[in-house]
């Protein structure tokens, strides 16, 4: 009896864990790469556009400059990476996120906190000699 209760605490906890897990997949180092670039591509650009000592021209051509990097690594990552076709579910800590959402982990912990006081009120239950 002892045995079906710990199995049944193991899958509750499993299924607890399993819910409240981020489903995500990776993408290719070389996708990466391309979205990395693009990234800093438009970082740069967005320090063009806020400076106030640069020309119209300038700006335009580091705008123009993240736009196509942007588009290449989108045409890049959608042709050599099938993982990213479509719509994601990244969650919290996904591949191309790094932080952590609270309430999920809060939620994960409370129900893991749930099993475990429910563990504890059979145990002592049955110690008392209540069914």
């Amino acid at each position: 009896m002892r045995s079906i209760r710990v199995l049944t605490g193991l899958a509750v906890a499993g299924a607890a864990l399993a819910i409240t897990a981020p489903t995500a997949q990776a993408v290719s180092p070389s996708c990466q790469k391309a979205l990395d670039d693009a990234e800093i591509t438009q970082k740069n650009a967005d320090e063009v556009r806020n400076d106030p000592n640069t020309s119209e021209a300038d700006k335009k051509a580091a705008e123009d400059e993240a736009n196509m990097a942007a588009s290449t690594a989108q045409r890049f990552c959608d042709s050599t990476d099938p993982a990213v076709r479509g719509g994601m579910r990244t969650g919290s800590g996904g591949a191309q996120g790094g932080s952590t959402d609270p309430t999920e982990l809060a939620a994960g912990a409370a129900v893991l906190a749930a099993g475990a006081a429910g563990a504890v009120f059979l145990a002592r239950r049955k110690a008392a000699g209540q069914r």
